[in-house]
């Protein structure tokens, strides 16, 4: 019985002993609060607020995702219309394509001066059809024409008087042609020239003439001319059945050279020679 006493009492005083431990601890964790409890605070607030702007971000980060999502919806739907569209009207947009591109080219091969064609087009357009006739063993023609005196009349009436009296000349020429095979181009300065396909010298030669008589009809006056009183032009012609080992640039040299005759005889004349080129 004693025993057992014994044993209850040693029992109640550990019980005390770990109760009064634990008051200690509370004690001093009540002091320690007490103590810091406005840096505890303050981490707390921080917490907080650190915790707040990274929910904030987020939402604007969800809300910017879905204005790109959004807005990648829009161009997915932009761009299925506009696939259809090509699907239903691809002749039409095919055409205006077609249409600008010949625009663009049309303009790329243009002389800006006198809106008839240009070295460029002449080039291209003389070594096609040597390749071809060549090919066909059908004539080809070439005139080479400048207007006499240019000089004189730029220094006498001015250099935009000579613009004018290019574009004239150009213009009026232009409409001395028949064949929808022939070429007249601008050849540079006041010099132009006429490819003339499916042309022999003869031929050619009345084109020419043609020509000459047209621009007296247009009587531009030239009172610096030695020759008339009007300005006239003197033309060199050169004509050949192409030959693909040649190079049309000797058709370009005797059109070139019978001009320089034309001149020299006293300008305002047409020169060539019936004999062929080759």
């Amino acid at each position: 019985m004693e025993n057992h006493d014994s044993h209850r009492i040693t029992q109640l005083e550990q019980e005390n002993a770990s109760l009064k431990q634990q008051n200690d601890d509370l004690l001093i964790a009540l002091t320690t609060i007490a103590e810091h409890g406005d840096m505890i605070e303050s981490l707390l607030n921080d917490t907080n607020v650190k915790l707040k702007a990274e929910i904030a971000e987020r939402q604007r980060a969800e809300a910017k995702l879905q204005s790109i999502l959004s807005l990648i919806s829009r161009q997915k739907e932009d761009l299925e219309i506009i696939v259809e569209t090509i699907m239903q009207h691809g002749d039409v947009v095919d055409a205006q394509w077609r249409q600008k591109l010949y625009e663009t080219n049309a303009l790329v091969n243009l002389d800006g001066l006198t809106q008839i064609s240009n070295r460029r087009h002449f080039d291209q357009y003389l070594a096609e059809q040597w390749e071809d006739l060549a090919h066909k063993q059908e004539y080809l023609a070439l005139i080479i024409c400048d207007v006499d005196y240019f000089k004189e009349f730029n220094d006498f009436y001015g250099h935009l008087a000579g613009d004018d009296c290019l574009r004239r000349t150009a213009q009026a020429l232009s409409s001395t042609f028949r064949s929808p095979y022939d070429l007249f181009t601008r050849f540079g300065g006041e010099e132009f020239a006429a490819i003339l396909p499916y042309t022999d010298i003869r031929r050619a030669n009345h084109i020419a003439e043609r020509m000459k008589a047209t621009l007296e009809h247009l009587a531009i006056p030239h009172h610096a001319s030695e020759i008339h009183p009007y300005v006239t032009m003197s033309f060199g012609i050169a004509a050949t059945i192409p030959n693909a080992d040649q190079s049309p640039l000797q058709l370009i040299e005797v059109a070139d050279r019978h001009l320089y005759q034309a001149k020299r005889q006293g300008k305002n004349r047409i020169a060539y020679d019936l004999i062929p080129l080759y």
